[in-house]
């Protein structure tokens, strides 16, 4: 593999090419980048910590052997071919969703360009660039599909996986005019990056990757065996429908809210709202659905918006458009105003923290 460090190539095939390196030229995540890869020659095990979106932060461990397997299923899937790619790494590499960019990279003998995670990671570069992989989340996306330079950035590149969270319908069906493969993800640090990947160009439904099982428990959320979960089952929070194409993520049990003795999926609701989004032409941003307590209901369903984009919404318009398509129980009962999103390292909307 070939590492761009101030666009200066540095051929790297052992600890001692990584060494010869001066520390003092990396950003903060090459240098995330050069402890895994130290600890990938030297054979050592990999300690990663869940996003904790939903919940408190969890600790794996994974050998290298183990990173190889999982990284070996998407090579051979999306059939990249060793020595002609350019990962371009966006994604904070301590984190099991840009370490893996790296873990195939490395098989693949790539060049890769890391560069710090930010908002959005196409900014600053040229429009004829040389990247052919990349990995980032829906709000990355977004942004830069409304921005033309960065759209034109984005079509030099031949493979985007797409994941972290889930896409809007709006957001998908921007996907069909652009020219990269877009791969929806899913999966978790638990299992060690993506099981099923999803091309939201062609494809309706997740695509089982090879060597992976999946079934459903009594509450119709998934259960996942594979060489990773030492091929025991490990459940899953996500509610799905498994059909002969594949599988559907129908939302979160634990975004499920009570209230008044009714079920309502946050990820619906917010399904709705983008659809809302572009049949009024409003500009997308960051919302999502939660609750609050309430005396009556058990639970009130809430928007939660951002102070700077709380004028960009007509809260009665809204309510007017969702029941269309949802129950009155399932529409919003007010919006919260925030003063600002918190975000995990992995650009997830931190829920808890932000309500």
């Amino acid at each position: 593999m070939r590492l761009f460090i101030n666009h200066i190539a540095y051929k790297i095939e052992s600890i001692t090419d990584l060494n010869l390196i001066d520390k003092s030229l990396l950003n903060d995540n090459e240098k995330k980048a050069f402890s895994f890869i130290e600890k990938w020659f030297t054979n050592q095990d990999f300690n990663f910590q869940s996003s904790g979106s939903t919940g408190v932060p969890k600790q794996f461990i994974f050998t290298k052997q183990e990173i190889i397997w999982s990284a070996t299923q998407t090579i051979n899937y999306l059939n990249l071919k060793q020595e002609k790619q350019h990962f371009y790494i966006c994604l904070d590499t301590s984190l099991v969703s840009g370490a893996m960019l790296l873990a195939r990279a490395i098989l693949l003998e790539a060049d890769i360009t890391i560069v710090n995670p930010s908002g959005n990671p196409f900014t600053l570069l040229p429009q004829n660039h040389p990247y052919t992989f990349c990995s980032i989340v829906p709000l990355q996306l977004q942004q830069i599909v409304n921005n033309e330079y960065e759209k034109k950035v984005l079509n030099q590149f031949k493979n985007i996986l797409l994941g972290g969270a889930p896409a809007s319908n709006s957001l998908i069906s921007t996907c069909a005019d652009l020219k990269p493969n877009i791969w929806a993800t899913y999966g978790m640090t638990e299992t060690l990056s993506h099981i099923a990947l999803r091309n939201l160009k062609t494809e309706s439904y997740f695509k089982l990757l090879p060597n992976n099982e999946i079934a459903l428990s009594q509450e119709n959320t998934l259960k996942i065996k594979n060489t990773i979960t030492k091929n025991q089952w490990l459940q899953t929070n996500d509610l799905v429908e498994i059909t002969d194409d594949g599988f559907w993520v129908l939302g979160r049990i634990d975004f499920v809210i009570n209230s008044g003795g009714l079920k309502v999926n946050a990820l619906k609701v917010e399904d709705e709202i983008s659809n809302y989004f572009t049949d009024q032409n409003i500009l997308p941003f960051p919302y999502f659905i939660g609750s609050f307590p309430d005396e009556f209901l058990g639970e009130r369903v809430v928007l939660f918006v951002e102070k700077q984009n709380k004028d960009s919404i007509n809260f009665d318009n809204l309510k007017s458009y969702l029941l269309k398509n949802l129950k009155h129980y399932e529409i919003p009962k007010q919006v919260q105003i925030v003063d600002e999103f918190y975000y995990t390292p992995s650009q997830k909307i931190d829920r808890n923290k932000s309500k």
